[in-house]
Parts: structure tokens; C-alpha cells; sequence
């Protein structure tokens, strides 16, 4: 495709640099480069909007601000999809779904859709299967990685492992650092839920002889020479070699390979199998298979055959209000714990939890508060016992002195009338 569009690019959040937000940087970057218009909208903005907007590219988090309708919607996410939908009920536009069972990733129902992608077989399988998608409107684009992000690994692997980092999803699994520790490898872990983001994370990976780590993480430590356990805290799908990297590519080395049990064990097993002559090859292959550049020629392709080929939808104004019903239907919120829309129940719940804790500390400011007055009345009582205690420690010191005084006296008479019979015995004169 030559001729330049204005494509609109929906995710519902480009705060962090995590699993979709990183796809739309991509994306963009990479339309941009080949002479489009890429335009992003996102509801939630942070660094990731930032990253994308320093390069050159219009990113919005309100609809209105958009003047002119796009060519074509490439959309992410059900609700910033619905909401263009809706607002360009012309434009025609391709939907991606990235996850099997999040409930943001569900497909949404507009006429505009000529083409819904899924990222593997599990995500094909919840379009067509379950939520009724015509099996001819899906197909299967696997994820990719932008190789020119990829740095040159400082050297080759070697030949026994000797550092490993858990990446992604997979950071948060203790098991895995402890079989690191136990077969002697220097281990760190990467990733949101260990609150270590990196901004660059390629240029970690390569760096390490073995990661775990799954879904497009484990691509990206693949594109970077890795050798690569797919795991994370659901389980365990082992060592990607040659001779399987095609059956767990195909599942995205996601969810539908991660069935083993995920233990310090099973970690050990799969550093065991460790072979750096296999895992280049793997690295290979992974990075001609997974060029961004070829998922763009992909979508190119995809656009055109959307726009003026056999996937051009028919968008009739019925069938679009239709939509619209159906969205909201499906998407608004009605009631808190309203299963249709699960943040509003979390909401609700954390809401709930915040009432908790105040009541709790307000419990405790109040039980704070008696103690403290029980300590200062005590602290009065022992004020004034002391007040009493020196009263009459000062009455007992002058008592003291009083009694010094007599006994002083009291000597000096005994010596005196002593004195005056020694000098009558002696017949001497007395003193006066």
C-alpha cells in the first residue's frame, strides 16, 4: 500500500510500558515511518503516551478533539472501540483481541468491522466460539517485535547459564528465583508486578543467558537471543528449542502452553535442558518470523482489503444503531457489582474497604484517645505523689537539723558540768 492514511489506533490505557500499550507504540512508530498518519486515542495517558507523542505521533484522550473522521480505525480494547465506533459510524476498522478471558479484550459488535484478529488459536477460539464472530472475519496475526530496538547481545551465549531473569508476568513467581539461587545463577526479576519497569527492557535481556517469562514477553527475550522458559504464575510450558518454537508460537506462548505445575522443580528441570547452540537458532527464527516489519506489510494488506477489497464492510444505519444498542446494553454501567462491567464491582469493593479501614482507625484514634487520658491522669497523680514526697522530705531534713542542734547542745553541757567537778576535785578554780 503507497497511499498515505490516517489511521486511528484505540487502546484503553497507555500509562505503563506493558503487554498492549507497547503493541500501539509499535504500531504507530512503525505506520508513521512508512508514510501514514497514525493517530492514538486512550482514555488513560502516562509515560507510554508520552514515549509515542516525543516521536511525532497525535495522541488524544478525548474523541471530541478529533476533527476530521480517520480512514480506518485499527482498534484495541472493547471500550475505546465502542466509543469510536461510535463517533465515526463511516470509518471502517479492523478489532484485535490480545487475551482469551480479559474482559476488556472482548470483541465488540459494529458493522463497521471488516476484519477481527486474533493473536493465537485461544483468541480465535473466543472470537468464533464464544462470543459468534463469522469464522471469515477472523484470522490469525501473531504478535511481532520492532528488531530495530534490539540491541547487539554484549556477547554469545554461553555454554552453561550463568545469569537468568524472570520477565514480565513470570517476576512475580518465587519459585523461580529460588531454583535460580539453588543451581547457582545470579537472578533478577523485571516487571509490573514486582514494580521494577523498565523503559527499555531489550536492552536488560540481552544481557542474560535465561529468561522466564511468557506471552509477548517471551517473544521479546527470544528476539534478543535468549534461551526462554515460558511460565508465569498460571504455570509452566518449558524451554522453547527448535523443534517446538512453532507449536508455542502458534499459542503465543501464552496461556493454552502453560499446562504444567510451576515449581522450584520444574524450574530446575528446564535450566537442565539449557543448550546456547539450540537457543541461537531458536533466536533465529524468531526474529524472522516475528519482524514487525512483516506484521506491517500484514496489516497494510489488511487495510487495503478493508478499504477497497473483498473485506470492505456494508455499513447500513440500522445495523449501526443496532451496535449502539447492543454496546450500551453491554457496556454501561448500571449497578455497582454489575458483572457486565467488573471495574464498577472492584469500585465498589475497594470503596467498601476504604470505609473499613476508616472506621477501624477511627476505633483506634478513640481507644487512643482514653489511653492517653488514663496515662495523664496518672501522670497527675504521680506528679502530685511527688509534690507530697518532697513536702515531706524538706520537713524530715529541718527535723533533722532541729535534732543536730539539741544533741550539739545537749553535749556541750554534759562536757561543761563534767569539767567544773574535775576542777573541784582538783581543788582549781572554776571558770566563769
Amino acid at each position: 500500500m503507497t497511499s498515505q492514511l490516517t489511521i486511528l489506533i484505540t487502546n484503553m490505557w497507555l500509562v505503563n510500558r506493558a503487554g498492549s500499550e507497547v503493541v500501539v507504540r509499535d504500531l504507530a512508530l512503525g505506520l508513521l515511518r512508512r508514510g501514514h498518519r497514525p493517530i492514538v486515542y486512550s482514555p488513560m495517558l502516562g509515560e507510554m503516551a508520552d514515549e509515542i507523542r516525543a516521536r511525532g505521533v497525535a495522541v488524544i484522550d478525548d474523541l471530541r478533539k478529533l476533527a476530521e473522521a480517520p480512514d480506518i480505525l485499527h482498534a484495541h480494547h472493547a471500550i475505546p472501540c465502542g466509543e469510536a465506533l461510535i463517533k465515526f459510524p463511516r470509518s471502517p476498522s479492523v478489532y484485535v483481541c490480545h487475551s482469551f478471558d480479559i474482559w476488556v479484550e472482548a470483541p465488540v459488535h459494529f458493522p463497521q468491522i471488516g476484519a477481527y484478529v486474533a493473536v493465537d488459536e485461544a483468541c480465535r477460539d473466543r472470537l468464533v466460539q464464544t462470543e459468534g464472530i463469522d469464522p471469515a472475519k477472523v484470522l490469525i496475526i501473531p504478535n511481532a517485535v520492532d528488531l530495530r530496538r534490539i540491541p547487539s547481545r554484549p556477547e554469545a551465549l554461553p555454554a552453561r547459564p550463568q545469569r537468568a531473569i524472570a520477565f514480565g508476568k513470570a517476576s512475580a513467581v518465587p519459585e523461580i528465583g529460588a531454583a535460580c539461587e539453588h543451581a547457582g545463577l545470579e537472578f533478577t526479576a523485571i516487571g509490573m508486578p514486582v514494580g521494577r519497569i523498565s523503559a527499555q527492557p531489550e536492552q536488560d535481556l540481552v544481557k542474560y543467558d535465561v529468561v522466564f517469562a511468557s506471552a509477548r514477553a517471551a517473544l521479546e527475550a527470544l528476539c534478543c537471543g535468549c534461551a526462554v522458559v515460558v511460565c508465569d504464575g498460571r504455570g509452566m510450558g518449558g524451554m522453547i528449542t527448535s523443534r517446538n518454537f512453532q507449536a508455542l508460537r502458534a499459542r503465543n506462548f501464552g496461556l493454552r502452553t502453560l499446562v504444567e505445575p510451576l515449581t522450584r522443580d520444574t524450574c530446575l528441570e528446564q535450566l537442565q535442558s539449557y543448550d546456547a547452540q539450540d537457543a541461537a537458532l531458536v533466536a533465529e527464527q524468531a526474529r524472522r518470523d516475528a519482524d514487525l516489519e512483516r506484521l506491517l506489510d500484514r496489516f497494510e494488506q489488511l487495510y487495503a482489503e478493508i478499504l477497497d477489497g473483498p473485506r470492505r464492510p456494508s455499513i447500513a444505519a440500522e445495523q449501526h444503531d443496532g451496535a449502539v444498542s447492543r454496546f450500551l446494553h453491554e457496556y454501561l454501567p448500571r449497578r455497582p457489582a454489575d458483572p457486565r462491567w467488573p471495574s464498577l464491582a472492584e469500585r465498589q469493593q475497594l470503596r467498601d474497604r476504604v470505609r473499613s479501614i476508616e472506621l477501624e482507625l477511627r476505633k483506634q484514634r478513640i481507644t487512643g484517645g482514653e489511653a492517653i487520658a488514663e496515662l495523664r491522669r496518672d501522670l497527675a497523680a504521680a506528679s502530685q505523689a511527688h509534690a507530697q514526697i518532697q513536702s515531706e522530705a524538706s520537713e524530715l531534713r529541718t527535723a533533722l537539723s532541729e535534732t543536730s542542734t539539741e544533741l550539739t547542745a545537749l553535749k556541750r553541757s554534759r562536757m561543761l558540768r563534767l569539767g567544773r567537778f574535775l576542777r573541784r576535785l582538783a581543788r582549781r578554780p572554776l571558770p566563769y
